[in-house]
């Protein structure tokens, strides 16, 4: 991901100039609060990164991790990851290989079809999920130790209805 500072974000003003030369229906407040969540995901993916980063992590390695964790016996279908990440099989094929070498998971011929493996997390893939999750959580505190149970269901509301946004702009590019 490139990471931009954005130092010379518009004002109000100089954003509705804009808005109202090029928008047909959105005023300088939606577009500032949708810089303003772009930048703000954008900085604490980059604080989140850097916490992954001390464990040999990425994001998609650590969700994979704790798909195999909760799991029966660890294990899990190349496909199955696949779904449950929402990635193509080309993308989990290449994080699985790192995983393997990093000696986090292994695969695990199948009996009934040769063709087939099943992924199953390691002692060293358990060892890596035990030291990180501590920090995990201690971000995810740091993150949102400022809003209050109220609040949180609130930014919950409200994440809900950008999602529904997002849903019919998906369905308006299909």
């Amino acid at each position: 991901m490139e990471r931009f500072t954005f130092k010379d974000r518009p004002n109000n003003q100089r954003m509705q100039v804009t808005v109202d030369q090029y928008a047909k229906s959105s005023n300088s407040e939606q577009a500032l609060l949708f810089l303003d969540l772009q930048w703000t995901y954008r900085e604490m993916q980059k604080a989140y990164d850097q916490v992954l980063a001390q464990y040999g992590l990425s994001e998609s390695k650590f969700i994979i991790l704790m798909f195999l964790n909760s799991a029966e016996e660890n294990s899990l279908l190349p496909s199955e990851l696949a779904e449950k990440l929402g990635a193509s099989r080309a993308t989990i094929t290449k994080l699985l290989n790192s995983m393997e070498k990093e000696q986090w998971v292994k695969k695990i011929p199948s009996l009934i079809d040769k063709r087939a493996v099943q992924i199953q997390m390691t002692d060293q893939g358990k060892e890596v999920l035990k030291a990180f999750l501590p920090d995990n959580f201690e971000f995810v505190n740091t993150l949102t130790e400022e809003l209050s149970e109220e609040e949180i269901d609130q930014f919950f509301y409200l994440l809900n209805k950008i999602k529904q946004g997002t849903t019919k702009l998906t369905k308006e590019m299909e």
